[in-house]
């Protein structure tokens, strides 16, 4: 009798423990968040701004060039990462004026090179003519 009284406790805090044993799961699972975010550094804007600031701006070497009535299209080299943002068109206005595709933010992917267009509009190089003074690889190794 004596045994089937505590079998009888027992299973009436079964539920109880079990949902115990879940509410302190998940206050550790809380717990490990809060100090693995807590020790772990994160990027703020700022350092992120300091991070590329860096590297120096390049002239980027060109693989090809159209020229259009409204945009000018180089093919750069990416390894995945590469957009329109990372480069400026510099015009420098001797006669004729001279054009500079200039690399802000270097490409830290690691996916196979490739060349890629990047587009610009004549109105963001400067000038409707223009020599450009990019040094041209036509046939880059990828």
């Amino acid at each position: 009798m004596l045994n089937t009284t505590l079998k009888s406790k027992f299973q009436a805090y079964l539920p109880l423990k079990k949902a115990l044993s879940r509410v302190a799961l998940g206050l550790a699972t809380l717990l490990f968040t809060v100090i693995f975010c807590v020790a772990t550094p994160t990027a703020s804007a700022s350092e992120i701004d300091d991070y590329i600031s860096q590297y120096q701006p390049v002239i980027e070497t060109l693989h090809g060039l159209q020229v259009t009535e409204k945009t000018v299209t180089i093919l750069v080299t990416s390894t995945g990462c590469t957009k329109k943002e990372d480069f400026i068109a510099v015009l420098d206005k001797y006669q004729p004026p001279t054009a500079t595709f200039i690399r802000l933010i270097p490409d830290f992917c690691r996916a196979a090179s490739r060349a890629i267009p990047i587009t610009f509009s004549l109105q963001e190089v400067g000038a409707t003519e223009f020599k450009v003074a990019n040094t041209v690889d036509p046939s880059p190794s990828f």
